[in-house]
């Protein structure tokens, strides 16, 4: 069964998004280096999850290589973008990899996240600065 490919969690406290700058542009590839990813299978993405059983413990990171089917898709950046326009969508498999939290901190050069809480749910909400 597939699942969109969106951040979740048990009870969804929080939601939100994140975008990340790398040094000399970040790639999939980058955060790679350790995952066990079969031949036939091009990454084109990663899923990052973790707990912790109480407050001020830093989590167990679990990290899961997102992977497309080059037998479908094709190879190519190009190839791999026409089939999901042309589908209107891209199935991923996942592959385990060796990642810690440590690693990809020490790749980002800058990074904004947002989280919102539960009760914004289905509006649309715009961040607007403070005038002085």
């Amino acid at each position: 069964m597939t699942e969109p490919a969106t951040a979740s969690t048990q009870y969804g406290d929080l939601k939100g998004t994140i975008c990340i700058d790398g040094h000399n542009g970040l790639s999939i590839d980058d955060l790679l280096q350790k995952a066990d990813v079969p031949k036939g299978y091009r990454p084109i993405g990663i899923r990052i999850s973790g707990s912790s059983k109480n407050r001020g413990e830093k989590p167990s990171v679990r990290a899961k290589v997102l992977c497309v089917d080059t037998d479908q898709t094709g190879f190519t950046s190009d190839g791999i973008r026409s089939f999901g326009k042309e589908h209107g969508e891209l199935h991923t498999f996942e592959f385990d990899a060796e990642i810690d939290l440590d690693m990809i901190v020490s790749l980002i050069k800058r990074y904004s996240i947002v989280l919102l809480s539960k009760l914004t749910r289905g509006i649309d909400v715009k961040i607007q600065p403070i005038q002085d």
